[in-house]
């Protein structure tokens, strides 16, 4: 926490406006450059002994480019629930608004689930941001704090943390090529239980068990030593993300008041209470958001005061990579505020709201049918309920091969 609480100091030293370039950040595309540029190697050195060597040359290259081609990025897909521009012309216009007010790129993209949070991701060859919402969040808050969310997603996401996830992927891929697996021991015995009974099989047993004295320490060391990097890349990540989502909150400030920001924050800190109040509303059979809406409205002062006690002394993020939400919650009360406070109007707002209308719909009755799935297999949770986590929030829910999510907001 004191490591958590001089970050925050040095953050507030460097003033609003700073760039988001750090010296995490630099270390970890250096990094994740070296470790990509190994994939573009097996590409080229491949496809040069392919055409130039001799077949057993030819046939070491057609293993590089199969091992390139299991390293390769994943572009991964839009979210299922992606609302079209045409569909949302309001949303996508504020959107478009919030961004310009803060000379930003706008997303490409808005998308929405059923999760407690919000992420941007980046999907495609073209690498398309995204802006994920989760509907459960955005329900409970503010004309003002969905404001607020608009304005840390556009300074979410991006090409650098598309590299550096490529990187950490690649990085888990070597590991897992290299290190030894049941499978391969399993195959190992068999061919030694196969050769039992030759007449040959003492010493083709000795260098095959040889073999494997000497070949599994160096599979160890090496794939102990691809964990490494990995680990050292995702600290880098890490720590660049933390900073980032201090210039992310920031925005949040400038676009909208301090209030909003604040509020935003502080809805984060009602995650578990929110997840259960999904699940009750959704046994329920009534309107699952104005249950849902109801329950945490209906949370004491009290209640959200000891959650924040509970999460300075926890130091509770959204997700593990993330700043903890205390923290946050005081850099947004010591940076000026904005001289205005931007808002939603009730036209806008009402619009959003009727634009949202069939993907709430759809979503609520996404859940309904998990409730009765969960009640019929004896299962308490609904899976929906997942958190955000690192790759969304640079490039994938399904930015990379759909594996991992952005951090959430």
């Amino acid at each position: 926490m004191a490591r958590q609480e001089r970050a925050l100091e040095r953050v507030l030293a460097d003033g609003p406006g700073t760039p988001s370039w750090n010296a995490a950040l630099v270390g970890a595309l250096m990094l994740a450059t070296a470790v990509n540029l190994v994939t573009v190697a097996l590409v080229g050195t491949g496809v040069w002994l392919l055409v130039a060597g001799t077949w057993p040359e030819r046939i070491l290259g057609a293993v590089e480019i199969v091992v390139a081609l299991v390293l390769r990025p994943r572009f991964g897909r839009m979210p299922r629930h992606t609302l079209d521009a045409a569909a949302a012309p309001t949303l996508y216009a504020v959107a478009k608004r919030v961004a310009a007010e803060l000379g930003t790129k706008p997303v490409d993209a808005i998308a929405v689930d059923a999760r407690y949070g919000s992420g941007c991701t980046v999907v495609g060859p073209r690498r398309r941001r995204v802006l994920v919402i989760g509907l459960p969040l955005w329900e409970t808050l503010t004309a003002d704090q969905r404001l607020a969310l608009l304005g840390r997603a556009s300074t979410r996401g991006g090409p650098s943390g598309a590299w550096i996830q490529t990187a950490l992927d690649a990085l888990t891929t070597w590991a897992d090529m290299i290190r030894p697996t049941p499978e391969l021991e399993a195959a190992r015995q068999g061919v030694v239980d196969a050769n039992a009974f030759r007449p040959d099989a003492l010493r083709q047993n000795t260098n095959i068990s040889l073999g494997q004295a000497l070949a599994q320490p160096l599979q160890n060391l090496l794939a102990h030593g691809v964990l490494a990097l990995h680990r050292l890349l995702g600290r880098l990540d890490d720590l660049s993300g933390r900073q980032s989502q201090y210039r992310a909150d920031e925005m949040a400030v400038r676009v909208s008041s301090t209030t909003a920001a604040d509020g935003l924050l502080r809805a984060l800190l009602l995650s578990d209470t929110a997840r259960f109040a999904v699940e009750r509303a959704a046994r329920s059979g009534g309107d699952v958001w104005a249950q849902v809406r109801a329950s945490l409205v209906s949370v004491p002062d009290t209640e959200r005061e000891r959650l924040l006690r509970l999460a300075r002394l926890r130091g509770d993020s959204t997700d593990g990579s993330s700043a903890p939400t205390y923290f946050r919650i005081q850099f947004v009360n010591r940076i000026p505020g904005p001289r205005t406070a931007g808002t939603l109007s009730g036209e806008e707002a009402q619009a959003i709201d009727e634009e949202l209308l069939p993907l709430r719909t759809t979503i609520a009755n996404e859940l309904r049918s998990e409730a009765g799935q969960g009640l019929s297999s004896g299962s308490g949770r609904l899976g929906s309920a997942a958190p955000y986590g690192r790759a969304e929030r640079h490039a994938g829910v399904v930015g990379q091969g759909e594996r991992r999510w952005p951090s959430a907001e």
